[in-house]
């Protein structure tokens, strides 16, 4: 049990390093779903009942408009409503990666603050005895 609690603050870092890391920050600004297509880029679109679909991207075909959402390896294309839609943000790529090298060099810093700081984990030769 003490081995445990010696290792949930490493558990709890690498947890926070890993979800910093896949984080998507989206531009305040709406667009229109035209815009969401020519700029092949990830979209989050609210629906007029606040429920959020996120897309990797937004194909148009003639004249009706589908979201390609990622299922595992397959792309499911999902025809979208323009009258169901509320807001539609396209994802802002300088910030998503500014969160995602943020995170992971603070959870970086502090693991390396507390292992120079003479925390100790307990396992193997430089642990304590």
């Amino acid at each position: 049990m003490t081995t445990f609690k010696k290792h949930l603050w490493f558990c709890y870092l690498l947890t926070i390093s890993v979800l910093f890391g896949s984080c998507h920050v989206y531009q305040k600004v709406p667009v229109t779903l035209e815009e969401a297509s020519v700029s092949g880029n990830r979209v989050k679109i609210i629906t007029a009942d606040n429920r959020k679909h996120y897309y990797k991207s937004i194909e148009k075909t003639d004249s009706l408009f589908y979201g390609l959402e990622e299922s595992g390896l397959d792309l499911i294309r999902k025809p979208i409503q323009k009258a169901e839609i509320k807001k539609i943000q396209v994802i802002d790529k300088s910030k998503s990666r500014l969160v995602s090298i943020a995170g992971v060099t603070v959870s970086v810093g502090l693991l390396v603050g507390l292992i120079s700081s003479g925390v100790t984990t307990g396992a193997g030769p430089v642990g304590s005895f």
